[in-house]
Order: C-alpha cells, then sequence, then structure tokens
C-alpha cells in the first residue's frame, strides 16, 4: 500500500489492449473488478463468486495474467494459500512494490484518515516507533500494527515465498526520477515489455495539512456518535476526501516529515531482512533509504485554516446533494 501502486494499476488497465497482443491479460473489464475479486478470495462471501469469475478468466485466456490490488500483499497464510491452490496449475509470481518508510509514513497516515480512523499524527507515528518490527515485541498500539501490517515488506515476502513459485521486489525510483522508470521496473519483474505502454498520468492523492486535520476530526466526531469505521465510508473518502478536499490541495502546505534516527534504523534494519530473503531485486536497495519529505508538522497548521477546510467540505456535501 503506497507504493506506487494506483499507477500501476492504472497503467495496467489503460494498456490492456498493448499487454494483449504481447500475450498478457489484464483480467476484468475495469480494476474495481480485481479489487472485488481480491476481497472476495480474502474473506469468501457465499454465493459472491467474483474471484472464481476472474480465475476462470485467466484460465481460457493467455500464458500470461497480471493481478494488481495491494490487500494481496498481508494476506494471512490461509488465504494465500488459498489464492495459489486457486490459480493452479499456473506458475505464481509475486511482485512487491517497495517505498522507503519515511514517505510512506506521511502517505499511510492519510490513507488511515480517508479510510475513517482519527488518530492524531503524534499519535501515529509514536504508534509506528512502538510497534517497529526489529524491537521483536507486541506492540500495544493499534496505529503502530496497522502501519506495520501493510508495511513491513520483509514479513510481507516471507508469508508469500512459502506458497508462491517467485517472489520479486520492485523498489519504488528516489524522488525526481520519471514516472515510466516504476512501470519498467515493474514490467521487468512481472515479464512484459513495458516499451510500447503509454504510462498512466501520475495521480496525486493526497490531501493538503489542513483538509487532514478537517477530516480526521469529522472522522472523531463521527465515531462519538456511535458512526465509526465503515459507516460512511464512500462520503468519507470518495466524496469528501477525494472530490472535494482533494481540490484544496494547491492551496494548503503539505505534510512534511523530517527523517528521525528512529525510520534510519528501522529503514536498515528492513533492507537486511529483504536481503536475506531469497527474493529476486529490480531496482536498488538503496532506493530504500528514507528521505525527508517536504512540508509541515500537523501540529504547527492554525486552527483557522483547519476551519476553512471543514467550512469547505461542508459546503461540498451540500452542493453535490443539491445539484443531485
Amino acid at each position: 500500500m503506497k507504493s506506487g501502486t494506483t499507477f500501476v494499476q492504472t497503467s495496467l488497465f489503460e494498456n490492456k489492449q498493448a499487454l494483449a497482443e504481447q500475450g498478457v491479460l489484464v483480467p476484468g473489464s475495469r480494476w474495481s473488478k480485481q479489487a472485488s475479486a481480491v476481497q472476495d478470495v480474502l474473506r469468501p462471501r457465499s454465493g459472491a463468486g467474483e474471484w472464481d469469475r476472474l480465475t476462470t478468466e485467466i484460465a481460457e485466456g493467455p500464458p500470461r495474467a497480471v493481478i494488481s490490488m495491494e490487500f494481496l500483499g498481508p494476506a494471512r497464510a490461509r488465504a494465500i494459500s488459498r489464492v495459489v491452490e486457486s490459480l493452479q496449475p499456473a506458475r505464481v509470481e509475486v511482485v512487491c512494490t517497495v517505498r522507503d518508510l519515511n514517505r510512506n509514513l506521511a502517505a499511510l497516515w492519510q490513507e488511515t484518515i480517508q479510510n475513517g480512523r482519527w488518530w492524531s499524527w503524534a499519535e501515529y507515528l509514536a504508534g509506528a516507533e512502538q510497534a517497529r518490527p526489529e524491537l521483536g515485541r507486541e506492540p500495544d498500539s493499534h496505529a503502530g500494527r496497522t502501519f506495520w501490517r501493510q508495511q513491513d515488506a520483509a514479513r510481507i515476502c516471507k508469508s508469500w515465498l512459502g506458497h508462491a513459485d517467485q517472489v520479486t521486489v520492485v523498489t519504488l525510483p528516489r524522488p525526481g526520477a520519471a514516472p515510466r522508470e516504476l512501470l519498467e521496473r515493474f514490467a521487468r519483474a512481472a515479464g512484459f515489455d513495458a516499451r510500447p505502454l503509454v504510462p498512466a498520468k501520475p495521480a496525486n492523492e493526497s490531501l493538503g495539512a489542513a483538509s487532514a486535520l478537517a477530516l480526521r476530526a469529522f472522522n472523531e466526531s463521527l465515531a462519538e456518535r456511535g458512526l465509526e469505521f465503515p459507516a460512511g465510508q464512500h462520503l468519507r473518502k470518495k466524496v469528501i476526501a477525494k472530490q472535494i478536499l482533494a481540490g484544496r490541495r494547491s492551496s494548503e502546505p503539505r505534510i512534511g516529515l523530517p527523517v528521525e534516527p528512529w525510520v534510519v534504523d528501522s529503514s536498515q534494519a528492513l533492507r537486511e531482512r529483504l536481503k536475506a530473503l531469497p527474493v529476486d531485486l529490480v531496482g536498488s536497495w538503496d532506493d530504500l533509504e528514507p528521505v525527508p519529505v517536504d512540508g509541515v508538522d500537523p501540529a504547527q497548521v492554525p486552527a483557522e485554516e483547519v476551519a476553512q477546510a471543514a467550512l469547505a467540505a461542508l459546503a461540498g456535501v451540500v452542493e453535490l446533494r443539491l445539484r443531485s
């Protein structure tokens, strides 16, 4: 999660025909079909059948198919076994895209807020530090467990190594690299030629600092009223975050994060654990060295700016309702 997956997925579906000419199937009419199928196989629902339809399309298609959905990463052993067995006798290769921890701390906090959580920025960072895997202790922070469940790439790769035929780590290029570099790396790992493909336009789905804080306050207030996640998930994420507050991004400072010593230590430990696994590598282990994120500390954002973002969200929801 938060390692270039949206860019890769959009590029795959925008180049379905070009990939088909290479004998590569991108199953599903659109990415949401893959997402529903993955959710179905991870948590089988009686009579859903989305995963069965996807695997049937794969079995009847060309020799190679690509499924991309980040929920597969931290899946439990039983679900992983179910995925691999359902694809047999095909060879199953896993590609895990990995980005440096510091950029992901900033990105994943926003993602959790958009998904209905209300941990403060400080609480989230403290939880991630307390729960880092190299400490080898049971974390007592829900925020920390949530972060590392998605970001402990070594644990994720190790889980899939026991079931898949091959696991490849693709490191995200350093900041400033051309977007095409990630597509080319993913293509090398997944076994197709990226040269004829047109990369998707990079999608910046982050919010400004004030908007993220306003959404966090909404979530906390809703929870106090007994409306915790997943209640109103579509309204919170797809409408308020993506349609309304995302439009304020250019007028708000982004959330920044310097590289703290514990992040350096955790990044080094993660790289060493990954290097000890029998995984292939596309990119460089040096890409995982943490880099600072330019922006502001959310604690320094004036309350007036947060209130303005909250008012913009309210006005946007009312406008959408009146126009519908």
